[in-house]
């Protein structure tokens, strides 16, 4: 037999109450619901429902680490600070 752990969540009482609604509607307890996601995130090792399109911003700054070119190095974190000026 499996080992199994049991875990304590805190969550607004109405988001609770609509998706206990739901999961009912599919015949699933909280548990199943709750280990369906554990186990979509184990498999994925990603986490579900994060829209992932990718704006021209990011798809550049990609390129730009890709090519490594005009990429700043820093010997430590108060050097990107101070590069950022905050």
């Amino acid at each position: 037999m499996k080992k199994q752990e049991s875990i304590d969540i805190i969550i607004d009482s109405d988001i609770k109450k609509i998706a206990e609604s739901v999961f009912e509607q599919f015949g699933i307890t909280k548990s199943e619901a709750v280990e369906l996601f554990y186990r979509q995130v184990a498999t994925t090792k990603d986490i579900p429902f994060i829209d992932r399109n990718l704006n021209n911003t990011t798809i550049e700054a990609i390129k730009e680490l890709n090519q490594k070119e005009n990429l700043s190095t820093y010997r430590n974190f108060a050097d990107v600070r101070d590069d950022l000026e905050v």
